[in-house]
């Protein structure tokens, strides 16, 4: 029997149950093939999300557990990086600089290269807890989703490792923000709201005269990543024009992990809601159409494989995503043969990415 699996739940030994095409039509790998590690990165660093693999037909198969979903060595790589960017972050709050080597260190060296790790990348960062300074884990993934639309609008590495540093530092100058105010779980009120809004400015001014004063694209991407399209953001009411390109979609990557999420004071959205959301903002002309569609088609496809739970108590995978429409919902897989089309079952919703420990 055929089943799909997910490029990040692939493990060498698995049969090839179809072809692998590439963009041109042509056998990457062909049907039959026993996949080895190397194979498996092979097909990870193609726009390929997902194949058929060949498996035993059983009359009792259980969906597979948590060692599908969190790759260790992954999430070790992520901790390690994650102390040396809250150093980083207390170095320039403390003594208004920082080590310009270690900031490239860790973009070039470590997080481009070993986080942003195609699909995997995606499905780590939704199923990894958040303990500690949620700020750090915030600029983290903005980071890692910086990281992954650089490389899909396949840019030079140079212009990758400026807008993977932009998305780690856009929220620094929130350090200058009250933790009260920051991490208030009621409403805000209009002057606290307003101290808020300061946080682009704040990064900014701690950034400009220091190691990246000539990176105007890193300066500019983090003071406008709360800019929107129509002259309605913060802290200038700028409109598209004026707004740095690396703002642009920072302001796209910034929205969805915050309401992504699972926070202390807030329950996690569905990706695929908060895709709705964003796909609003575009055609409201808040967000970048260019930018905004492209990654709402890219990142939900990189969903592929994820465990998800619905609205009906299920729990199942996604394993199709229809390309018609930007705002497309998954095919999920129940158990070893139910699959629910929820572009068709409009009562059923996926309510969150489920981390390991959920399944």
């Amino acid at each position: 029997m055929l089943k799909v699996y997910g490029l990040e739940s692939l493990r060498p030994g698995m049969l090839l149950g179809r072809d692998v095409l590439d963009s041109n039509a042509n056998v990457l790998v062909g049907k039959g093939t026993v996949l080895t590690q190397d194979i498996i990165f092979t097909l990870m660093d193609r726009p390929i999300f997902s194949v058929y693999i060949e498996e035993e037909a059983r009359e009792d198969v259980n969906i597979p557990g948590a060692e599908y979903l969190l790759d260790s060595s992954y999430v070790k790589s992520y901790e390690l990086v994650c102390e040396r960017t809250y150093q980083l972050f207390i170095d320039l709050l403390e003594s208004e600089t920082f080590d310009e080597d270690e900031l490239r260190a860790i973009v070039a060296g470590e997080i481009l290269p070993k986080l942003c790790d195609g699909a995997k990348a995606v499905s780590q960062i939704h199923n990894m807890s958040r303990t500690g300074d949620y700020l750090i884990h915030h600029c983290m993934h903005v980071a890692i989703l910086a990281g992954l639309m650089g490389k899909w609008r396949k840019w030079p590495e140079e212009k990758q490792v400026d807008f993977v540093t932009a998305g780690l530092l856009h929220d620094v100058g929130k350090q200058l923000v009250p933790p009260d105010i920051l991490n208030k779980h009621g409403k805000l009120t209009p002057e606290e709201f307003r101290t808020i809004q300061k946080h682009p400015e704040h990064g900014y001014n701690m950034l400009k005269l220091g190691p990246l004063k000539d990176k105007k694209d890193i300066l500019f991407g983090i003071l406008q990543h709360h800019e929107r399209c129509d002259g309605s953001g913060y802290p200038n009411g700028v409109k598209r024009d004026e707004i740095n390109k690396f703002a642009l979609i920072l302001a796209l990557l910034d929205i969805y992990d915050a309401m992504a999420a699972d926070k202390t004071y807030a329950k996690r959205r569905s990706p695929f809601d908060v895709f709705n959301i964003l796909y609003e903002d575009v055609l409201k002309g808040k967000l970048d159409t260019e930018y905004g569609v492209y990654f709402i088609r890219n990142l939900s496809h990189s969903l592929n494989g994820n465990w998800v739970s619905l609205s009906n108590g299920d729990k199942g995978r996604i394993v199709y995503m229809d390309e018609s429409r930007v705002t497309s919902l998954p095919v999920v897989q129940v158990g070893d043969s139910k699959f629910v089309d929820l572009n068709r079952e409009s009562s059923i919703k996926i309510e969150a990415i489920l981390t390991a420990d959920e399944i």
